[in-house]
């Protein structure tokens, strides 16, 4: 019974969504982006992916971390919730400890607002690549807990096609990936991303066909996810009521967990 499985998981997903702590930290949900010449092209397809979310975007071309920390404060405002530090590609490879200074100033600054630092894919420089700067954005993810780490650096690996030929700014198509893959930091850091949602996440394989099973061993498998589901549902209405979650709220996270599962 593939549509009652469905519906058990989706209950199952809205339980822990429900009972684990919130993501969502200082501010009133509004999200800062601050980068350089790769945010330019990544922000115009931000909002598709973080629609009703608001949005304030401070992007200016061939900026260094230093500069992008300058947009940040330019731009920062205590009630956004979330900051995209999108920086270090336009860094010196040599010299990684820029980077991580930059996230230390912008992480002191922001109390336990969340932050979204994706990895970089940047040009090599006398025979020295991204691969310092990346571990600075590791370690930083690590020591701060919810940071979100987007892993670029992992995409253009995977697909360097959707690169243009410097190999360094990605075509429309790489843009609006890149995106997505930034989205879903946000939506982490806001606590809308599904139970089993990650940015970092593989492709998932195509499963086998479904075989039905006997009739006797379908209604018997019917009978046990209904009472699997019924007793989940109403332990997710138990848990609406105590955190103070309406009813069209439990309904979006249902509908979220249902689609992310089909």
């Amino acid at each position: 019974m593939p549509g009652v499985r469905k519906l058990a998981t989706a209950v199952a997903m809205l339980a822990l969504a429900l009972t684990a702590p919130s993501a969502r930290a200082s501010g009133d949900g509004g999200v800062l982006v601050v980068g350089d010449s790769l945010e330019e092209l990544t922000s115009p397809y931000l909002g598709r992916y973080l629609p009703g979310v608001p949005l304030t975007v401070n992007a200016v071309g061939g900026s260094n971390s230093y500069q992008i920390y300058d947009l940040f404060r330019e731009s920062y405002d205590p009630s956004q919730s979330v900051i995209v530090f999108d920086a270090g590609t336009n860094d010196n490879p040599a010299y990684p400890e820029i980077l991580a200074g930059n996230l230390g100033k912008v992480a002191a600054a922001i109390g336990d607002r969340c932050m979204v630092v994706p990895t970089i894919h940047g040009l090599t420089v006398n025979g020295i690549d991204s691969s310092g700067k990346n571990r600075v954005v590791e370690a930083f993810a690590a020591s701060r807990p919810g940071t979100q780490a987007p892993n670029w650096a992992g995409a253009v690996a995977a697909h360097p096609e959707l690169m243009q030929a410097d190999d360094l700014h990605p075509i429309p198509a790489g843009a609006e990936l890149r995106a997505r893959l930034i989205a879903q930091g946000v939506k982490a850091c806001l606590g809308l991303a599904s139970a089993t949602a990650s940015s970092s996440a593989p492709p998932a394989l195509d499963s086998g066909p479904n075989l039905p099973p006997a009739r006797k061993l379908a209604r018997r498998e019917a009978e046990l996810v209904g009472a699997i589901t019924s007793g989940l549902a109403r332990a997710v209405a138990a848990q609406a009521v105590k955190r103070g979650v309406g009813l069209a709220a439990v309904l979006s996270l249902l509908s979220t967990a249902l689609a992310a599962d089909a």
